[in-house]
Order: structure tokens, then sequence, then C-alpha cells
């Protein structure tokens, strides 16, 4: 099963650029959410969007604690390390029925989870 994200970005207002959209909220913040096609008839995209860099991570008594307990308060989104040392936030959409209405509502809910932690740890706009 395929869904073009990017015509669903456009049905919601958001805009699409290469893999990513980049949610801008009231306030002046923005936020960067990545976009991953699985493989043929997984059925799902993989949103995620980076909270915190390698250097932010670091300087954290214990970031994997953090995800943890955030990943306990928050709906949709999941907190983790990555591969690269970063904290990130990320969400499997599934693709059947999937609308411009729920695309909108779960790329802007990743979106604003990702940029309220980011705030919190850096008091910064970075992503």
């Amino acid at each position: 099963m395929t869904v073009d994200w990017r015509r669903l970005s456009r049905e919601s207002g958001l805009r699409a650029d290469g893999e990513t959209v980049r949610v801008a909220f009231e306030d002046g913040r923005s936020q960067v959410v990545r976009v991953e096609e699985t493989a043929p008839g997984e059925g799902v995209l993989r949103l995620w969007s980076v909270v915190a860099r390698p250097s932010v991570v670091e300087s954290l008594e214990d970031p994997d604690r953090l995800a943890r307990e955030r990943n306990r308060v928050t709906d949709l989104v999941g907190f983790k390390r990555d591969a690269r040392g970063r904290l990130i936030g990320e969400a499997w959409l599934p693709l059947a029925g999937l609308d411009a209405d729920e695309w909108a509502f779960s790329v802007r809910a990743l979106a604003r989870a990702c940029d309220r932690l980011e705030y919190l740890l850096t008091g910064r706009d970075a992503e």
C-alpha cells in the first residue's frame, strides 16, 4: 500500500520539502519532521524529529531515563537516543485509511511534542 504523504501535506496546509515537513507554530518556533517510507508491504510511515544534539544529550544526567519518563506521559510519540547520540521523537503511522486530517494531526503532534522537550532541555529552537 502506498500513500502520497506529500499530497496529504498539501491538502492539509503543510509544506513538504524533500523528505521533511517543517511545522511552524504561532509562537514563532518550528520543528522539522522527517518522513521515512518503510519497505513495501509494511503499510506504515515512520515520522521522526531531532529533540537534542549529542552535545546536549551528553550533558544530561541520565538521558535514557529522561526518555522513558517522557514516554510515560506522551501519547503518540516515543523518545529515544538514536545511533548518532541524538535524542529524537518518533511516531509510526499506519497507511490504511490515512487521510489529510489524520496526517496533519500526527505530524503536528510529533512536532509539538519534540519542540516542547527541546525547549525544556535547551531553551532554544534549533530544529
